[in-house]
């Protein structure tokens, strides 16, 4: 077996989007007056930026901008992305600035208060009053109302939460029935929402997962991992359930691998599809519908070229992916799944080059690419996966690597036996008997 270093996992890789920005521009541009900017976008960027300097310097000029009540759009919508990184810095000496904007007339400045003060786990008896108000309240956002109640434990929310179970809403319904399972300890009406995973909305379908992830419903496991949505959001739902499980002691390892397998390798037939073609469709057509966003369409069509495959197909693919997939993030995952699928070596550079795309966007194609390399190149493709597996900077692309050193019947290297992330860890040890 390779020996190799073993690599953290960084959970913040996304946040510094600005990394020319200083601490210090960033505050003087939070205090510039609004006719003074450059562009009126520049005080949200510098909100946003804020995030990566966590000190009383930072929070002080966030706090200023969270209390600055001014009309204009450009700081109305800076006020929103300041109570919001106030609270992913667990500024608590915030909180009282941030209940204040529940007063707001700016409904998307109260969803983001509301739902920093359950990140920032406020004082339900501080807040308890208000929340409940808004949460009869159809001008706001009742969905993350519902939520941070949960989240609080204020037990005054369970009859107005009883009251959005009988909204048409789906969204609203979904996420009082995860809350109520919270506050009440009753679990019953859980069961009803995994039927939500197949609604004809995909929004609703992305929604779900976090009312299930919401409500630990660890039954719900499997039903996520066939749910007609992006893999980000099966993947997320899944991984998170299974670490909850992992820190209570009772992760069942074995099933809990065999579903993040599942979604990785994302076979369209493991999926289950809301929608069917009354005719045939053409190859064009298909090729264009890897570029939607309800990825229940997209599987459907994935799978249609699969199991409709010619001497067409991977030149219609790779003309696609030269003229735009290369640049839209869905198709491109899709697309580099289906080379891999298709079995066709043509291709087989688009994958090497997918693997070592490091644009925030495309960080889905790099575990694909992996399992694509391994069937596209099973001669060359072990020593790149080795360097993978010890050196990827996310815990999907180890573990992916890992699975794709396993097609080629590989031994894991010997520090992913040890690696940072649990479950890469437990793939290696699966692997190594």
């Amino acid at each position: 077996m390779t020996s190799c270093n073993s690599f953290a996992v960084d959970p913040n890789r996304f946040q510094n989007l600005f990394p020319g920005l200083s601490q210090a521009e960033a505050m003087a541009t939070l205090r510039r007056p609004l006719e003074e900017l450059e562009d009126v976008s520049d005080r949200y960027l510098a909100a946003t930026h804020l995030v990566n300097f966590p000190d009383e310097q930072t929070i002080a000029a966030l706090m200023a901008c969270a209390a600055d009540g001014h009309p204009a759009q450009a700081q109305r919508i800076a006020r929103r992305k300041a109570v919001e990184t106030l609270a992913r810095l667990g500024a608590h000496q915030a909180l009282p600035v941030i209940q204040d904007c529940l007063d707001s007339e700016d409904p998307y400045l109260v969803e983001n208060a509301v739902w920093a003060l359950a990140e920032l786990q406020a004082k339900p008896e501080t807040v308890a009053d208000i929340l409940v108000r808004l949460l009869r309240d159809k001008q706001q956002n009742r969905r993350v109302v519902a939520q941070a109640v949960a989240r609080l434990g204020i037990q005054e929310a369970i009859a107005p939460l009883r009251h959005l179970q009988q909204e048409e809403d789906p969204l609203l319904v979904t996420a009082a029935t995860a809350a109520l399972a919270q506050l009440t300890g009753h679990r019953d009406d859980l069961a009803t929402l995994e039927g939500y995973l197949l609604h004809p909305d995909v929004t609703v379908r992305r929604a779900v997962i976090q009312d299930l992830m919401d409500a630990q419903s660890f039954s719900a496991l499997a039903a996520i991992a066939g749910a007609p949505v992006s893999p980000v959001f099966r993947l997320r739902g899944v991984r998170y359930l299974a670490d909850q499980q992992h820190q209570a002691g009772v992760a069942q390892t074995r099933e809990l691998l065999t579903l993040v397998d599942q979604i990785l390798l994302d076979d369209p037939s493991r999926i289950t599809l809301v929608h069917r073609y009354d005719a045939t469709p053409t190859l064009d057509f298909l090729v264009q519908e890897l570029y939607g966003t309800d990825f229940g369409r997209v599987y459907l069509a994935v799978a249609t070229l699969m199991s409709s495959c010619n001497p067409n197909t991977i030149g219609a693919l790779t003309r696609s992916f030269a003229d735009s997939g290369w640049n839209d993030y869905g198709a491109h995952y899709h697309m580099i799944k289906l080379f891999g699928w298709l079995g066709d070596a043509q291709p087989l550079p688009l994958v090497r080059e997918a693997l070592e795309n490091t644009r925030p966007q495309f960080q889905k194609s790099r575990p694909a690419a992996a399992l694509a390399l391994a069937r596209l190149d099973p001669q060359q493709a072990a020593p790149v996966l080795e360097q993978v597996v010890c050196e990827g900077s996310f815990w999907e692309l180890r573990y992916g690597a890992l699975m794709g050193l396993e097609q080629l019947q590989k031994s894991p290297p010997l520090a992913a036996l040890g690696d940072s992330d649990w479950l890469v860890a437990q793939r290696a040890r699966r692997m190594n008997g």
